[in-house]
């Protein structure tokens, strides 16, 4: 165990850590789906899908590292980032009448919508901060370091 956590590039802990940005996202849109004001609204089951499959996919690209091709993470990759901006873009569009109400609607704000939309906005922060560590992560290159020795 320890020489794999020796052998793993920055690209490889990238995508790591945007899977767990992603478990945490997932899990803060569940709860906020199904308490305070939004618990009367039907579940869009739609984010948490993409959700999944995003993190399936992460999970699969950190066990095939070294044993496929560069392009086939490179594609899984940008499936991945869909996914996940797929995923970011629901949770928003189920939450706008809120944030409308909160910031707009001087007679519509409650405490219980408040919470609700502070509650949405971490679950964004999480997600956006996936996607972004997926994007450097393609960005950096190979997901094997070079240990040869010149």
């Amino acid at each position: 165990m320890l020489n794999w956590i020796k052998k793993q590039s920055i690209a490889v802990w990238l995508v790591l850590a945007a899977a767990v940005f992603a478990i945490v996202a997932v899990i803060i849109y569940g709860i906020n789906s199904t308490t305070g004001v939004m618990q009367t609204i039907d579940l869009d089951v739609a984010p948490i899908v993409y959700s999944v499959i995003a993190i399936a996919l992460l999970a699969g690209i950190i066990a095939a590292n070294g044993k496929v091709p560069q392009w086939v993470i490179s594609a899984a990759m940008v499936v991945i980032i869909v996914f996940l901006t797929l995923s970011l873009c629901g949770l928003i569009e189920n939450r706008t009448d809120i944030a409308g109400d909160q910031w707009f609607i001087p007679g519509l704000d409650t405490p219980e919508k408040g919470a609700c939309l502070s509650q949405a906005i971490v679950g964004v922060v999480f997600y956006a901060l996936s996607i972004i560590a997926l994007v450097v992560s393609a960005f950096m290159g190979k997901f094997e370091r070079n240990t040869a020795k010149a």
